[in-house]
């Protein structure tokens, strides 16, 4: 269960054009969703949706975990869930989420989870420059130094945590995001983890690879120099798998049960009347 070489090929073809290291990665624009879903199938992952609906579902080899992507839903194109229950969690990304960020929480699904306490959204992102306010209802706040990206922790009076929400946007004042390029929910229920990683990738300083055109038109957007990417996508991309392949579940090997001894000489067998 692995990506093919023809999938390889097209992937391959499809990032074989001019394009430039982006930073910040919340402003890069949405990228290819294969970032993910090539990794997923390589850690085991089936896909099991119609292959006739624009729209795909892939599940967790051991079916604990779903992830649904259809982009006709522009505010939850993505979609990561777990079965109903005491421990059900949800996590949902909009249509132009950069996939390097969707993919901080994905690929914190396919590895163990760590054994020492996740870091705290506020302690991961004023550890990078991110402005932390706190008001009278415990509401967290959290804005990038360009004003460009949040985190909030809400907190209603009635019900209490509702839960995460991140978003980016061209700018943020006290009236929400103005100009919102994506939107993530995370429920309240979230493993900290799995929030750790995907803050983690929220602020990650490291820029990403877009094509010409492809990244948001910003001032507080940097843009290298141009250079054919397909190389270096490609050489990443065979990266990520081979590191996806390795935290595949193995194969559960059922050992042969032991053999029935004949009847005793004169027993009595039943068994269909002749």
């Amino acid at each position: 269960m692995s990506i093919s070489e023809r999938q390889l090929a097209a992937f391959a073809a499809d990032h074989n054009v001019y394009g430039s290291p982006v930073s910040p990665r919340y402003l890069a624009g949405p990228g290819d969703p294969r970032h993910v879903t090539h990794t997923l199938r390589s850690a085991g992952w089936t896909a099991s949706s119609d292959p006739l609906r624009p729209a795909l579902r892939m599940d967790s080899a051991d079916h604990s975990l779903r992830l649904d992507i259809n982009f006709a839903e522009h505010r939850s194109g993505w979609r990561v869930s777990t079965d109903f229950g005491r421990t059900y969690w949800s996590a949902s990304f909009g249509t132009a989420t950069p996939v390097e960020i969707v993919a901080g929480l994905t690929d914190a699904l396919i590895r163990p989870e760590p054994k020492i306490p996740a870091l705290s959204v506020a302690d991961i992102l004023t550890a990078r420059g991110w402005q932390h306010t706190t008001d009278e209802a415990g509401t967290q706040t959290l804005l990038s130094p360009d004003g460009t990206a949040q985190a909030e922790l809400r907190v209603s009076p009635s019900i209490g945590v509702t839960g995460w929400q991140f978003t980016a946007a061209s700018r943020h004042d006290e009236f929400g995001p103005r100009g919102l390029l994506w939107r993530a929910d995370f429920r309240e229920t979230t493993p900290p983890h799995l929030l750790a990683a995907f803050t983690a990738a929220v602020c990650h300083p490291a820029p990403v690879l877009r094509a010409r055109f492809d990244y948001v038109s910003s001032p507080h957007v940097s843009v290298d120099e141009e250079f054919v990417i397909g190389d270096a996508m490609v050489a990443a991309h065979k990266q990520r798998l081979a590191h996806a392949r390795r935290h595949r579940p193995r194969p559960v090997h059922h050992t042969p049960g032991a053999a029935v001894p004949a009847p005793a000489a004169g027993a009595t067998t039943v068994g269909p009347a002749r």
